[in-house]
C-alpha cells in the first residue's frame, strides 16, 4: 500500500509539473516542498516503526515521507470536513489534496482531512513460537464523527422569515444565524435545531481485533478498555440525545470466540440497537469458514477469467470457484443471539455511516445468495459459458484436444509432479493477474516455490481446494503447506517476495499445532538475496510467528562458479529430490538471479526471474527440459523493455532457442492486458512447445505440449485490441533514444557478475 500510494502521488505530481512553466517548476523544487509529493500517516501497535524500518531493504520513496504513531493515539474529527455540511466545501478540499497541489504543504493538508476522530485501543497478545510464548502488541480502533446536521426543512425556514441565501447555508452547516425580520424589523436569532430534522451528535464505529480469549478478557476489563465504556448501555433508546452513539462494531475474531458466552455478554452491554459485522479469520486447522460457499473470492475479474479458461480445458486451467450445492439466502446469517443485529461481512459489502438518511447496509452491495455458488451467481456462470461458446473458443479447443493424443496428456496423476502458477503479472496485483509466484510440485507431493509475491499462499489454497477430490480438504491443505520444503526468490522487489511472511507464519502455526519444537520444526530452506534475508531477520523481531521457520541461504552461495554447497544440496535432495541448485546473476536490479534446478519432476528446470536476455542463463541452463521465462512486454516494445530491464516475448523465446530448451512457458506479463501477446512469424514455427501462463494454470510434464497447442483457443477469449495495441507502441522519441544509447554498448546485458 505504501508503494502504491507513493507512486500514485508521484504520478499526480508529474502530471501537475507538466502543466507548469519551467520557472514555476524550478521555484517549486527549490521551495519549502523540497520535492515532496505527498505523505502517509500510519497508526498501529508498538513495533510499527521497526517493521517499516525493515522495509528499507526493498522500499524507498524519498519524496513520500511517512509519519508513525505507535500504541496510544487519539485525534479529534474536525468541523468543515463534509460530514456536517451540505454545501460541498468538504468535498472540494478532498479534491484539492487528491490533485496534489505542488504549492501546498501536503502534510498539513492531510491533517485537515478530519473525516473521523481516531482512537487506538492498544493491547497485548501472546504468541506461541518454537522457543516459548512471546508477547506482541495489537490494536483495535474507535472512529467517531463530528455532529451530523439533520435534513434542512425549507418550509420551517420560510415560516420563521429567514431570507434565502447565505443564512440557509450557515444553518445547514449547524451554525446559528441572526437577521432582521422583513416584516417586524425585529432582530431574530434562529438555532440550527429549529430548521434541521433528524440530526445526530455524532456516530461511532468500533473495529475490534480479538484473536483469542486472553484478549477478550482485556476487553471485558473496564480498566484496560475504558475508551469503549462510555458507549455501553446508552443506545437502548433511539431518540436519546446529547451523546455520540455507537452505530457499528466490526469484529475481526474467530467464530468460536465471537459465539462464546463471554463475548456475547460483552457486546450486549453496548445495547441492542448497535449493528455487528463479523469477519472471521480462517483457522489453520480448517481453511474453510461457515460462509465459504457464499463468500467466494474478492478478486472477481481474475476468478471469472479463470472460470472461462476452465471451459477450454479444466485440468490445465482449473476453475478456482467450482460448482457447489446451493446455500441459504440472506445476509444476516450469524445471529448468535436473536435480539442482536449480526451479519457476516462479504467481499464488496458496504455499510453507510453518513448521511443518516441512508445509514445501514448499502442495498446495492447486498446480493441475494439463493442462486449463488462460492459467490458467483447462476447468471454469471451462464454468461461466461455463452460468451466462451460465442467466440468459438470451446469448439476450437475441442478440435485441438480431439487431435492425436492431446486429450490423454491432460489426465496424468498429480503424483508425477506439477507446476501451479499463482501469479503471472508484473509489478503490482491487478485486475486479471496476481504478482509472481510458481509452485513446483515434486513426485512425492512435496514442493518448492519460485518467487512468492503477495497473495501466493492464498492463491495456492484456492487452487488446492478446487482441485482436490478427497473428503478432507482441510487436512490436505495443511499437508500441502507443510510439504513446501524450500523457496527460491529471484530478487528484492516486493512483487516477488512479500508473500514469504504469510508462508512462514502459516507453516509455523501448523507445525506448532502438530507438536513441533525448535529441535524438530522442519524449517523451510529459503534461498534469496541478502536484502530479503536482512528484512526477514529484522521483521522476525517484530513478528515472532516466523521465528525458527526458515534456514537462510544467500543466493551468492549458489553461484555457478563456486563449488557446490554440499550441505544445501543434501537438504534439497532429501526434502525434494533436487540434486543441483545454481543461482545465475542476471540484469535487472541489484542482486537479481535466475535459477537452474536439476532433479525436479520436470527434469532440468530453468527460471529466469526478472531480467534482460542473459548469456549467463543460456550457458548454465543449457539443455533445459523446461524454461520458464519472463516476457513482460510484447514484441514492438523493445525500448521500454530495455529501460525497465525486462524482456519481450521474442527475446524470451530467443533464450529458449539458444538454450536448446525442450519446452518454454512464458510468464510475468505487463498488467496492461489479459490477452496473449502475438508472436513473430519465426517464433510461431518453433520446434518446441511454447505456452503462455495464466493465474491458476496447472501443468504436468506431459501436459505442457497440450497447453501450447491450446494457445489459438485462448487467443479467442482475448481478441487483440488494435487501437489499444497501437497506443501501447507509441513511445516518446526521448525514450527510444535512451534505449538505443544503452543498446549501443556491446554485451551490456551479456555477462552480469554478482555484486
Amino acid at each position: 500500500m505504501i508503494l502504491t500510494s507513493a507512486d500514485s502521488a508521484q504520478a499526480s505530481a508529474n502530471a501537475f509539473e507538466e502543466k507548469q512553466s519551467v520557472g514555476d517548476r524550478d521555484r517549486n523544487r527549490d521551495g519549502n516542498n523540497k520535492g515532496i509529493v505527498g505523505t502517509l500517516k500510519i497508526i498501529g501497535p508498538v513495533g510499527l516503526k521497526s517493521y517499516v524500518h525493515a522495509l528499507r531493504f526493498f522500499m524507498r520513496r524519498d519524496r513520500f515521507p511517512l509519519t508513525f504513531h505507535e500504541g496510544d493515539y487519539h485525534s479529534e474529527s474536525k468541523a468543515g470536513d463534509g460530514l456536517n455540511s451540505r454545501n460541498g466545501k468538504g468535498k472540494g478540499k478532498k479534491r484539492k489534496l487528491a490533485g496534489v497541489d505542488a504549492n501546498d504543504d501536503c502534510a498539513d493538508a492531510s491533517k485537515d482531512l478530519g473525516l473521523f476522530g481516531i482512537t487506538s485501543i492498544p493491547m497485548n497478545k501472546n504468541v506461541r513460537t518454537f522457543y516459548g510464548v512471546e508477547e506482541t502488541s495489537i490494536c483495535s480502533y474507535l472512529f467517531t464523527t463530528t455532529p451530523i446536521a439533520g435534513k434542512f426543512q425549507i418550509q420551517k425556514a420560510r415560516e420563521l422569515g429567514i431570507p434565502p441565501g447565505p443564512l440557509f447555508s450557515k444553518l445547514k452547516a449547524g451554525k446559528s444565524v441572526s437577521f432582521s425580520h422583513s416584516t417586524s424589523g425585529e432582530q431574530v436569532c434562529v438555532e440550527p435545531e429549529q430548521v434541521l430534522e433528524g440530526g445526530s451528535d455524532g456516530v461511532a464505529v468500533a473495529v475490534i481485533y480479538c484473536p483469542d480469549v486472553d484478549v477478550l478478557s482485556q476487553f471485558c476489563n473496564s480498566h484496560v478498555c475504558d475508551k469503549l465504556d462510555r458507549y455501553k448501555n446508552k443506545n437502548e433508546c433511539a431518540d436519546q440525545g446529547g451523546q455520540v452513539k455507537m452505530e457499528l462494531m466490526v469484529h475481526y475474531t474467530p467464530k468460536e470466540v465471537f459465539d462464546s458466552d463471554l463475548y456475547q455478554a460483552w457486546i450486549r452491554e453496548f445495547g441492542v440497537l448497535v449493528k455487528h459485522m463479523t469477519l472471521h479469520p480462517l483457522l489453520t486447522n480448517t481453511f474453510a469458514g461457515k460462509n465459504e460457499e457464499m463468500d467466494g473470492s474478492p478478486f472477481r475479474s481474475a476468478v471469472l477469467g479463470a472460470m472461462q479458461r476452465s471451459l477450454i480445458q479444466s485440468n490445465i486451467y482449473p476453475n478456482p470457484i467450482p460448482m457447489a450445492t446451493e446455500v441459504a439466502n440472506g445476509v444476516n446469517d450469524e445471529g448468535s443471539v436473536s435480539d442482536l443485529s449480526v451479519f457476516h461481512a462479504r467481499p464488496g459489502l458496504e455499510y453507510i455511516i453518513v448521511p443518516l438518511s441512508k445509514q445501514g447496509l448499502d442495498p446495492n452491495t447486498v446480493k441475494g445468495d439463493g442462486d449463488r455458488w462460492h459467490g458467483v451467481s447462476k447468471a454469471d456462470r451462464e454468461t461466461i459459458r455463452v460468451e466462451t461458446e460465442k467466440c468459438m473458443a470451446i469448439s476450437e479447443a475441442g478440435k485441438i484436444l480431439d487431435n492425436s493424443k492431446a486429450k490423454g496428456c491432460t489426465t496424468e496423476s498429480e503424483s508425477a509432479g506439477c507446476l501451479i502458477f499463482t501469479g503471472t503479472g508484473s509489478a503490482i496485483p491487478c485486475k486479471h493477474r496476481n504478482v509472481t509466484g510458481i509452485f513446483v510440485g515434486m513426485n512425492d507431493d512435496n514442493g518448492m516455490l519460485l518467487d512468492i509475491g503477495e497473495g501466493t499462499v492464498g492463491q495456492l489454497i484456492r487452487s488446492w481446494r478446487s482441485t482436490y477430490s478427497g473428503d478432507d480438504k482441510c487436512a490436505y491443505i495443511r499437508r500441502s503447506i507443510l510439504g513446501i520444503k524450500a523457496a527460491w526468490i529471484s530478487h528484492p522487489h516486493a512483487d516477488h517476495h512479500l508473500g514469504i511472511v504469510r508462508l512462514l507464519s502459516q507453516r509455523n502455526s501448523i507445525l506448532l499445532e502438530n507438536g513441533a519444537t525448535a529441535n524438530n520444526s522442519d524449517p523451510l530452506v529459503l534461498m534469496s538475496s541478502s536484502n530479503v534475508l536482512r528484512f526477514l531477520d529484522e521483521y522476525s523481531k517484530v513478528d515472532p510467528t516466523i521465528y525458527g521457520g526458515y534456514i537462510p541461504v544467500d543466493n551468492r552461495e549458489t553461484l555457478p562458479e563456486l563449488p557446490q554447497n554440499m550441505e544445501l544440496t543434501a537438504m534439497l535432495t532429501r526434502k525434494l529430490g533436487i540434486t543441483r541448485c545454481v543461482s545465475v546473476p542476471v540484469s535487472h536490479c541489484y542482486q537479481s538471479y535466475g535459477v537452474v534446478l536439476d532433479g525436479t519432476s520436470f527434469g532440468r528446470l530453468v527460471y529466469s526471474g526478472d531480467c534482460r536476455p542473459s548469456d549467463n542463463l543460456v550457458r548454465v541452463g543449457q539443455g533445459a527440459d523446461l524454461l520458464i521465462h519472463e516476457a513482460t512486454f510484447e514484441n514492438g516494445m523493445e525500448e521500454e523493455a530495455v529501460l525497465k530491464m525486462h524482456s519481450t516475448v521474442s527475446e524470451a523465446l530467443s533464450i529458449a532457442k539458444r538454450m536448446d530448451a525442450k519446452a518454454c512457458i512464458l510468464t510475468h506479463f505487463s498488467q496492461r492486458y489479459p490477452r496473449i501477446a502475438p508472436l513473430h512469424e519465426e517464433d510461431s514455427l518453433l520446434s518446441f512447445p511454447v505456452a503462455f501462463a495464466f493465474d491458476f494454470m496447472k501443468v504436468t510434464p506431459a501436459s505442457i505440449s497440450v497447453a501450447s497447442k491450446l494457445t489459438p483457443a485462448l487467443r479467442m477469449l482475448y481478441p487483440q485490441d488494435a487501437e489499444g495495441a497501437e497506443e501501447e507502441r507509441e513511445h516518446l522519441s526521448e525514450t527510444k533514444k535512451k534505449a538505443q544509447e544503452i543498446l549501443s554498448t556491446p554485451g551490456v546485458f551479456a555477462n552480469v557478475k554478482c555484486e
